[in-house]
C-alpha cells in the first residue's frame, strides 16, 4: 500500500539544550519554601499535647482504612491495566456496556426510594448514555486498532509501567508532605485548638491558602508530564527507529525519561503551572460559596471548568512534541495543534474514544474500592457516617490510583495519533501489520477526515 506523507510540516529533532529555565527554576523555589514552611511550623504542631491526643484516638482507623483501599486500589489497577492490554477491544465493549448499567442502576434506585426528581434526572441520563454508546459502537474498532497500536508500543518497551508506579509512589508522598506542611501552617498560623471545643482564633490567609492550592496542583500535574513526555519519546523512536525501542529498559526510555527531567523539564513546569492555577482557582471558588452568591459562583465555577479542560487538552498535545523533539512549550503547542489543522483531523482529536473508555474503568475500579473501603469501617465496627467517609475515600483512591496507570495508556495513543498524523509511511515501513490495521479502522470511522 502506497502512503504518501503530505502534511505540510514535520516536527524536527531541537538542539540539545534546557528550555524555559525560568519556570523550572521556579518550580524548585517553592519546594524549598514548602521545606521551609514544613521544617518551621511542623515541630510546633507537633509539640501540642491536645493536638497528639486527637491524633491518637482517631488516626488509627483512618490509617487502616487508607492502608486496605489503597493496597487493594492498586490490585484492582494493576488487574484492569492488564486486561486492557491483553483484551483491548473486549475492554472498551465492557465499559460501555457498565456505564449503560450504571445509569439503568441509578434509575431503579431512584424509583425504589420514590424520588421522583432524581428519576426523571436518572432517566435523562441513561436516555443520552443509550444514545452515545449506539453512536459511538460503529467507532470501537477504530479505537481498539489505536490502543493496540499504542499498547503494542508499551509492550516493546515495558520498563514503561516503572514509571506509572513510580509516579504514583510520587504523588502519595508529596500528597503527605503538602498535607503536613499545610495543615501545620493552619494549624499554627490560625492558632487553632483542637480539644473538645475545636476552633481558631484567626483565619488562614486567602492567599497563602490560594498559593498552597497551586502548590499542590502543581507538583501533582509536574509528576503526571513527565511521564507523558516520556511516553511520547519512548512511543515515538518505537515508530521511527523501532531498534531503539524493543526491550524493557531500552535506550529509547532512558533517554526520554533523561530529557523530561532535565533539558525539557521547564516545559513541563510551564504548562504544568497554568493547569495548577485554574484548578487552585476553582477550589477557591468551590469553597466561597454560600446559598445567597451559588447561582453566580457556579457559574463562575463552569467557565473555569471549560478553561480547565481545554488548558489540559493543550497541554496534552503539546507534551507529545516536547516529548518527541525537545521543543519549548509554546513552540511545541503551536506545532502540533498546527499539523491537526492541516490534516483536516480536530473533529478526530475531539472524538477520542479511548480516553472516555479509560475514565469509565477509572470510575469501575473506583467503586469496586469505594465498596472494599466500606467493608473494611463495617468489620471495624464504624458508624454509619465513617462507613460513608470509608466508601469515599476508598472510591478517591481506587480511582486516582488507576486513572494515574492509565495515564500510561492514554499517553501512548495520544503519541500513535500524533505520529500517524506526521509520518504514516514511516509507520506502515517499520511495522505494516499495524500499519494496515489502523488505515481500513480510521478509512472506516472518517472517510471524510482521514485523507490516508
Amino acid at each position: 500500500m502506497n502512503i504518501e506523507n503530505n502534511a505540510p510540516q514535520r516536527g524536527e529533532k531541537q538542539p540539545t539544550a534546557c528550555r524555559d529555565s525560568f519556570w523550572a527554576i521556579l518550580f524548585y523555589i517553592h519546594l524549598i519554601a514548602i521545606a521551609v514552611t514544613t521544617i518551621k511550623y511542623a515541630p510546633i504542631m507537633a509539640s501540642d499535647e491536645e493536638f497528639n491526643e486527637f491524633t491518637d484516638l482517631n488516626m488509627s482507623t483512618i490509617y487502616t482504612i487508607l492502608a486496605i483501599s489503597g493496597a487493594a486500589g492498586l490490585g484492582i489497577s494493576t488487574i484492569a491495566m492488564s486486561l486492557m492490554m491483553i483484551i483491548p477491544t473486549a475492554m472498551i465493549k465492557v465499559a460501555l456496556l457498565f456505564n449503560l448499567l450504571v445509569t439503568l442502576g441509578m434509575v431503579v434506585c431512584s424509583i425504589l426510594v420514590q424520588a421522583w426528581p432524581m428519576v426523571f434526572m436518572a432517566s435523562i441520563g441513561f436516555l443520552f448514555t443509550l444514545y452515545y454508546t449506539y453512536v459511538i459502537w460503529k467507532r470501537i474498532p477504530f479505537a481498539a486498532s489505536t490502543l493496540v497500536t499504542a499498547i503494542t508500543a508499551i509492550k516493546c518497551n515495558m520498563g514503561l509501567s516503572f514509571f506509572a508506579y513510580n509516579n504514583l509512589v510520587l504523588t502519595f508522598l508529596w500528597s503527605m508532605w503538602w498535607s503536613l506542611a499545610f495543615v501545620a501552617t493552619a494549624y499554627v498560623v490560625s492558632d487553632c485548638n483542637i480539644g473538645e471545643d475545636a476552633y481558631c482564633e484567626n483565619e488562614l490567609n486567602g492567599g497563602v491558602l490560594f498559593l498552597f492550592l497551586v502548590s499542590f496542583f502543581w507538583v501533582c500535574q509536574v509528576i503526571k508530564n513527565i511521564v507523558h513526555c516520556t511516553v511520547a519519546g519512548t512511543v515515538g523512536t518505537w515508530w521511527f527507529i523501532p531498534n531503539d525501542a524493543k526491550s524493557c529498559c531500552s535506550s529509547a526510555v532512558i533517554n526520554s525519561y533523561y530529557s523530561s527531567i532535565t533539558t525539557s523539564f521547564g516545559s513541563i513546569c510551564f504548562g504544568s503551572l497554568i493547569v495548577a492555577i485554574i484548578q487552585a482557582t476553582r477550589e477557591i471558588v468551590n469553597s466561597m460559596r454560600t446559598q445567597e452568591n451559588s447561582l453566580l459562583l457556579c457559574l463562575i465555577d463552569c467557565v473555569l471548568g471549560l478553561l480547565e479542560y481545554l488548558a489540559k487538552q493543550f497541554n496534552k498535545w503539546a507534551y507529545i512534541y516536547v516529548g518527541l523533539y525537545g521543543y519549548g512549550f509554546v513552540e511545541a503547542s503551536v506545532n502540533v495543534l498546527s499539523l491537526f489543522q492541516a490534516r483536516g483531523w480536530t473533529s478526530i482529536i475531539a472524538d477520542m474514544l479511548v480516553d472516555t473508555v479509560l475514565l469509565m474503568v477509572s470510575i469501575c475500579v473506583g467503586v469496586i474500592t469505594g465498596i472494599i473501603g466500606a467493608i473494611v469501617g463495617t468489620v471495624m465496627q464504624q458508624g454509619g457516617a465513617v462507613i460513608g467517609v470509608a466508601f469515599l475515600v476508598g472510591m478517591i483512591i481506587g480511582f486516582v490510583l488507576c486513572s494515574t496507570l492509565f495515564s500510561l495508556i492514554s499517553s501512548a495513543v495520544n503519541t500513535v495519533i500524533v505520529c500517524f498524523a506526521e509520518a504514516p509511511a514511516e509507520f506502515h515501513s517499520n511495522h505494516p501489520q499495524l500499519s494496515q490495521q489502523m488505515l481500513l479502522a480510521w478509512r472506516d470511522a472518517y472517510p471524510t477526515e482521514f485523507g490516508y
